[in-house]
């Protein structure tokens, strides 16, 4: 099976089992308690120059030293999260009379405000499926590890939340195994559809790293069109200037833009950050902006681990992330962005056309471009939904998802750093990797 496979499973909309009963009744199967504690209290944690775990694994908490000619603050200090494992986000895929299903886990992530969620099979960083934590081992994961992996149909290596983390990078994997090889389905998993999983989307219950692997499917190929106008025509966006030519191109027009734009990043000392207060209750900002750091303490019957503490990144509510796309000559188009980011491996990376976070937003600087037209786009909204971060580094990181189709006759001043591209496009610089940002996939995922 190719990717031509998964436009037939996004149409099916009814599977093997009730995707919304499933999730109900695994998350009442199960015992959390989630509290907030002071740093101070986390045994295996030590707060100094830099926040990190006794067995030097996991991540570390740092101070990081910004310059950048990109936006209205050329220089600013934070902290942020240093995680240099590269984690395996998988899901496997398998045909059930004839229709790709995804094995889907129900997952408990501490960080979320629904605290249960649709996640990828697997979702593990080398700490975690090593054992460090010293807990159960972790299912399916050696379907994505050379020994025993099946085929491949999808292998990225993408960047994650590049405000928060330093140079953070997973592997995002679908593999396929054959229709008649028995794969073991332990309690928590269920087989979906993509037609499922995309309810599940709409409601908010899949989590930001299985929806990071969603978007890297690509319905370029496959038999005919949804019925619904909207998504007939986001997959004819998705089989549209897939060309060589068009991706250099767009390479072309981004390579000039990381010429124009500079990024200077120094790893210091937390004690060196001369707007933050760091101390056994906290890390966070004098004057309470941007974001805090937390402690949690965590018991959950689900996990491999049923009990443990970590420290949580806490936003300033309020994050969002919004396409404005058009119809041009019949084709769907969306309005991306070229955007620095202090965690990034390459400078910038292309984000959606309004990538808004209060708790990142410098104070006193003009709102984003372009972000009127969200206030006045009334029925031509085609997606809002409120979708989770990662809940298992981040707390109560919630961002609105806004899809606004403009009007054929409305004309729209692009500022220099935006560029019109389509699907098909994106895609393709998704598979690139370093191209398109976390929170601009996040957003594709929601096209599904």
């Amino acid at each position: 099976m190719t990717q031509a496979g998964f436009l037939s499973s996004a149409l099916a909309e009814d599977g093997r089992v009730d995707a919304d009963a499933f999730l109900k009744e695994r998350s009442a199967s199960a015992a959390y308690d989630v509290t907030e504690v002071p740093l101070a209290s986390l045994g295996a944690w030590h707060l100094g120059e830099r926040l990190v775990h006794s067995s030097e694994r996991f991540f570390t908490v740092e101070g990081l030293a910004v310059r950048t000619n990109h936006g209205r603050a050329p220089s600013w200090c934070q902290p942020i999260i240093v995680q240099p494992e590269i984690g395996i986000l998988g899901i496997l895929v398998k045909r059930f009379d004839g229709v790709p299903h995804f094995l889907m886990q129900v997952k408990m992530e501490p960080g979320n405000t629904s605290l249960v969620q649709y996640a990828a099979t697997v979702q593990a960083t080398p700490s975690n499926y090593q054992r460090v934590h010293g807990g159960r081992s972790t299912p399916y994961l050696d379907y994505f590890l050379p020994s025993s992996r099946r085929r491949v149909l999808v292998d990225r290596l993408l960047s994650e939340h590049a405000a928060w983390y330093l140079h953070k990078r997973n592997r995002n994997m679908i593999v396929e195994v054959p229709p008649d090889e028995d794969v073991p389905r332990y309690d928590d998993f269920v087989w979906l559809t993509l037609g499922q999983i995309r309810r599940q989307l709409a409601l908010g219950q899949v989590n930001m790293n299985a929806r990071t692997v969603l978007a890297c499917i690509s319905y370029a190929a496959g038999g005919g069109l949804p019925a619904d106008d909207f998504h007939g025509a986001v997959v004819t966006s998705h089989r549209r200037h897939r060309s060589n030519a068009d991706l250099a191109e767009a390479m072309t027009w981004l390579i000039d833009q990381k010429e124009r734009y500079t990024l200077e990043v120094r790893r210091v000392g937390l004690s060196e950050l001369d707007e933050w207060i760091a101390d056994e209750e906290s890390i966070r900002h004098r004057d309470g902006d941007f974001f805090r750091v937390v402690g949690l303490s965590v018991a959950a019957s689900s996990r491999e681990v049923g009990r443990w503490s970590q420290p949580m990144l806490e936003p300033v509510p309020g994050n969002l992330v919004a396409f404005l796309c058009r119809r041009r000559a019949g084709v769907l188009e969306f309005l991306v962005q070229a955007m620095v980011q202090p965690g990034l491996t390459d400078r910038l990376e292309l984000a959606a056309t309004i990538q808004l976070s209060p708790g990142l937003h410098r104070t006193g600087a003009a709102a984003p471009p372009l972000l009127e037209y969200l206030a006045t786009a009334g029925p031509q909204v085609r997606h809002s939904s409120v979708q989770s971060e990662d809940g298992g580094r981040f707390l109560r990181a919630d961002t609105q998802h806004v899809v606004v189709e403009l009007p054929a006759d409305r004309d729209i001043a692009v500022p220099p750093t935006h560029r019109w591209m389509t699907l098909g496009l994106l895609d393709r610089l998704v598979a690139a990797g370093y191209y398109v940002n976390v929170e601009a996939r996040s957003l594709m995922a929601c096209l599904l």
